[in-house]
């Protein structure tokens, strides 16, 4: 049977980490949904860079299943385990690609400030 990592914790402890949990789920629930439905340009065009345009849509739906798990104590390590894979992948497939997203709200266009350049 295992269980999952449980350290004493006191109430402010408590607070802090269903908050930080509530703010993991919404920002994987908004990354999810954005490569779901692929109405990103920039999104679309960096898949489409790195040959992984067929893996969008289900990293998507595993952003938001760990999201979700993210919320229940009971899984919340199991999901913070499923998504570190993820996150490890995703930074070495731009690091590979050499493209970088934008980090505010800036329009893509292609070759720009957020591009790696050798």
């Amino acid at each position: 049977m295992t269980t999952a990592i449980t350290l004493p914790q006191n109430k402010a402890q408590k607070i802090s980490i269903r908050v930080l949990s509530i703010l993991m789920f919404t920002w994987m629930l908004a990354l999810g949904i954005t490569k779901l439905i692929g109405t990103e340009p920039h999104l679309v065009d960096t898949f489409t860079k790195m040959n992984m345009l067929s893996i969008m849509k289900p990293a998507g739906f595993l952003e938001i299943l760990g999201g979700l798990g993210l919320l229940f104590p009971k899984y919340r390590t199991y999901a913070a385990l499923g998504l570190l894979p993820m996150f490890i992948g995703a930074f070495a497939a731009h690091f590979a690609s050499q493209t970088m997203l934008p980090m505010g709200p800036h329009e893509y266009s292609g070759n720009n400030a957020y591009t790696l350049h050798s």
